[in-house]
């Protein structure tokens, strides 16, 4: 037997501590950096772009017109990595004026962002517009495809944009370029990206493709399907599915915002001395009919002159003196009327001088 009190061996192998639980890290305060220096961009952007138009609008030399609106062009392109950088942090881009926007001038505006520019070419394009809360949104996606569509083809090659409607009441946007187009497993892996499931592992660098990052984000947003192909020809199509949810009829133009009211009398800023007269509202001669003037007499048996056709719209002075005219009889006077005109002056004496007369004091008048 052995003695339990003779120490023995424990030749268990010992037991492995556990590492303590992962914490969880947070974002950090990297996002609200970025998102202050995005702001910061923006707000030095808005500011360059007032100046340019104040200088645009002075400037009459054609050569450094031309130059001014490539600076202005520049600081417009600036302006949109700014708002890209908000996308990507997740943060929503407040627009200054959100409006509906037909589909032409949503591809308009998205060329008019773009470097190259005068090489896209706008081709059919269904005759509906975005509605506000997505219109701008669907502005940024558009730019990015076409940016990327100038940037990876040939510099004379154009890029085509359309836009058609699907069976299901939506809208299919077209961005066709004649590039060199895609490899076949990078172009799986970006379409994964696009519909908001990237691959794993990522074989993408991210930083390679920040402008199809940033219409992932806004595509999962706004329920668009994005999709890129290869075409038989050669180069690569880009294709954005925008629901009807998104869609309307372009509204009608407001008769109320076409026609500017006149400007106000006197116009602001404007002081009007106290012994001046108003200016009356002046009258527009198409809208005012025309009143015509009252005139002397003519003589009995003469007709009256004429004044040439009554288009002329102004009356015409005659040469003639009004002094050969024998005036016209005076009406009879009205017994009930009161007095004549002519005798006012004395009547006005006669009531002067009783007044006076009544205030003249007597001779016991103002004595204690």
């Amino acid at each position: 037997m052995l003695d339990p009190t003779v120490a023995r061996w424990d030749v268990s192998p010992p037991e492995t501590p556990e590492p303590p639980p992962r914490e969880e890290r947070g974002p950090g305060p990297w996002p609200a950096i970025c998102e202050q220096f995005a702001l910061r961009i923006l707000a030095s952007a808005y500011q360059m772009g007032a100046h340019l138009e104040a200088v645009e609008a002075d400037e009459q030399d054609p050569e450094r017109l031309e130059r001014l609106y490539r600076i202005d062009h520049a600081n417009t392109r600036i302006r949109r990595h700014a708002e890209n950088l908000q996308v990507l942090l997740g943060r929503r881009v407040e627009d200054a004026d959100p409006q509906t926007v037909p589909l032409v001038d949503v591809v308009r505006a998205a060329a008019s962002a773009v470097e190259h520019y005068p090489r896209i070419r706008i081709g059919h394009v269904v005759e509906l517009a975005v509605v506000e809360f997505a219109a701008d949104d669907v502005i940024r996606v558009l730019t990015e495809l076409l940016d990327n569509a100038t940037r990876f083809s040939p510099p004379t090659a154009p890029v085509t944009v359309s836009a058609f409607v699907t069976e299901d009441g939506g809208v299919l946007l077209r961005v066709e370029d004649a590039g060199v187009g895609l490899h076949p497993d990078h172009l799986t892996q970006l379409n994964a990206l696009l519909s908001g499931r990237p691959a794993v592992p990522v074989a993408l660098d991210p930083a390679a493709h920040l402008g199809l990052a940033v219409v992932a984000h806004l595509a999962v947003a706004h329920r668009l399907r994005v999709t890129l192909t290869t075409r038989p020809a050669g180069g690569t199509t880009a294709t954005v599915a925008v629901p009807g949810a998104l869609l309307c009829e372009i509204p009608a133009p407001d008769p109320a915002a076409a026609a500017p009211a006149p400007p106000a009398w006197p116009p602001a800023g404007h002081r009007t001395d106290p012994w001046s007269t108003p200016m009356a509202t002046p009258h527009h001669g198409a809208d005012t009919p025309t009143v015509r003037l009252a005139t002397l007499d003519a003589p009995a048996g003469e007709p009256p002159p004429t004044t040439g056709p009554p288009t002329a719209g102004l009356p015409r002075r005659v040469p003639e003196s009004v002094r050969d005219r024998v005036p016209a009889p005076r009406p009879a006077a009205d017994a009930g009327a009161g007095s004549p005109p002519e005798a006012w002056p004395d009547e006005t004496a006669a009531f002067a001088a009783g007044v006076s007369d009544a205030r003249t004091p007597t001779d016991g008048e103002g004595r204690q």
